[in-house]
This record gives C-alpha cells, structure tokens and sequence, in this order.
C-alpha cells in the first residue's frame, strides 16, 4: 500500500508517517523503482503500536526502545523500568497540575467572594485592600499600594516566611497598630519631592517610628535575621533600596531603618 493507503487506514496524516520515518521510529519501506514507498503489513502493525503507545503517554523519542524491549526474548528489567519511569513522570505532572488547579480554584472562590485575588494570604490581601480603600489621601494611598507590592512580591519568590505575613495580619487587622502605621505612612508619603537635608529630624523620626514597629510587631519572623536559617532569604534583596524607593528623602528613611536593623545591605546600591 501507499503512504496515503496507510495513513488513512491508521487514522494519521501522510505528514505523521514521515515524521516518524525521520524520528527512526518506524523504518523507511522498500521503494518501487519510482522512488514510491511500499508498506506491507508489518509496517501497518508497527504503525499502529507507535499510535497505541502514544496515545498511552510514551513519548516518541522512547517508543522505538519499548517496542523493542517489549519483543526482545532475552530476560531484562529494561521494559519495567522505562514504563515505571514514565508513570512516574505522569504521577508528578499530575501532582503540578493539581498543585495549579487548588491555585485557580482559590483565585475563583476569592473572585466570586468579592475578595482581592492575591499571591498573599487571603486575610492580609482584605487587609490591604481595606487598607487602601479607606485611605484618602493619594499619596499615602499610593504608599500603601508599593507597600502591597512589595509584600506580594515576597509572596510570590517564596522568601517571606508565613510568620512574618502572620506578623503582617495582625498589624492591619489590629485598630491601634493600624493606627499607628496609617499615620507613619501620611508623614511618609509627605516626604516625596521634599530635599531631605531640611527635614532631617522628621527623617529620623520616622526611621525611629519604624525600627519600633518592626521591632516591636515583627521579633521573630525571620525579617530581622532570627536564625541563621530563616533570615537567610531576607539579607538577598532582589532589588536595591533605590529601585524600592526612588524618592531621595523616603529613601534615607529606609536605610536608616535598614542600619539600625542591623541589616547586611551595602549602602552603595542605593
């Protein structure tokens, strides 16, 4: 039979047999003096053991080793162990697979909750929406929504460990902590286009307002180095502190907060 003969009787495309000629999965035929290809049977059976074995999962570039394993006389644990490697490739698709699923699921029920669809967790993604959307003034408004970024991002890289979100919750969950980082955040905000030498003392203010906040809300999350092993991920920003804050003023803020943290980042990147 033809190519067009075979194709049709196993259900594929011409384009498909030559591919698999090309991939030495199936072997080229003999030809007729034309150059046409001749299949006989044995091509038909093997073809049809190709599209068997990969509607099964086998990939193509491990078919030809299973057919030939499957048919070889000679006793080996070849054939097992390729069929109980692919299945366990399969096992941990499905495992990532299910892992994307209960995500999507959770960005659904937020959505259909009226709740934020955030990489944070759920109770401290409503805070900062609340956060947000309370506030009036769009300058602190925009602070706090780079403070949301800033958190989401560390959600995200996997580096925040979940008792520094835990830490966060109860911040903006609490009336008088909420308080008092609403009121940091407007004198924060002030700061913006401000040149920091005339306003020294609010600068060191502020650094000492939020050293005691971290200090205070945060011991033993892992953000001020609590261990070698949790505080590792904090010390290696992935961004400099100019990138974070580009503002002159909010930035000397931050690496007076940093410095007195005791934190390892080099001034110089900023």
């Amino acid at each position: 039979m033809r190519i067009g003969d075979l194709a049709q009787t196993a259900g594929i495309t011409p384009r498909t047999i030559r591919h698999y000629h090309r991939l030495g999965v199936l072997e080229e035929p003999r030809r007729l003096s034309n150059g046409y290809r001749v299949y006989e049977l044995p091509d038909l059976i093997r073809l049809l053991r190709i599209r068997w074995l990969a509607t099964a999962g086998v990939p193509l570039g491990s078919i030809a080793t299973i057919m030939d394993s499957a048919r070889a006389e000679c006793d080996t644990d070849d054939l097992g162990d390729d069929l109980r490697a692919l299945i366990d490739g399969i096992d941990a698709e499905l495992d990532r697979l299910g892992g994307q699923r209960r995500r999507l699921q959770e960005m659904l029920d937020a959505h259909r909750d009226g709740r934020p669809v955030s990489p944070l967790p759920a109770e401290l993604a409503v805070a900062f929406s609340e956060l947000i959307s309370a506030e009036d003034d769009p300058r602190t408004r925009r602070e706090f929504e780079r403070e949301r970024d800033a958190w989401e991002l560390l959600a995200v890289s996997g580096t925040g460990p979940s008792a520094l979100f835990d830490a966060a919750t109860r911040v903006l969950s609490d009336p008088g902590s909420r308080a008092t980082i609403v009121s940091m955040y407007r004198r924060f905000a002030a700061l913006v286009g401000v040149d920091p030498a005339p306003v020294e003392q609010e600068i060191d203010s502020l650094a000492e307002g939020f050293v005691s906040v971290i200090v205070r809300e945060y011991g033993g999350t892992g953000l001020m180095g609590d261990g070698a092993e949790s505080a590792a991920p904090m010390t290696r920003p992935m961004m400099t502190v100019a990138e974070l804050v580009p503002d002159p003023a909010q930035r000397e803020v931050v690496m007076r907060v940093l410095a007195r943290l005791g934190s390892s980042l080099d001034e110089a990147t900023a």
